[in-house]
């Protein structure tokens, strides 16, 4: 049976605050395309509009809203946030 993917933005903090993003995976399988490897045929399969995941800086740790450290932040395709400390 063929995976269809279900793809979400993946976006890096920057150091100083903000963040940019780096690629897309796919929710399913974890597959990972980052922006600089896209051609013009786009992604195979499906853009889950809205749903990404924040990583910290380089990977590591990241720093909250109310100035709590997390290691991912994960806004869901039905808009629900999961933080992982």
């Amino acid at each position: 049976m063929a995976h269809t993917h279900r793809w979400r933005q993946l976006h890096e903090e920057f150091l100083l605050g903000g963040s940019f993003p780096v690629g897309w995976e796919c929710v399913g399988c974890s597959k990972f395309v980052s922006n600089n490897s896209l051609t013009p045929a786009g992604l195979s399969g499906t853009v889950l509009e809205g749903a990404m995941r924040l990583v910290g800086p380089h990977g590591g740790c990241g720093t909250t809203g109310d100035g709590s450290q997390y290691k991912e932040q994960i806004v869901h395709e039905d808009g629900r946030l999961e933080i992982t400390r």
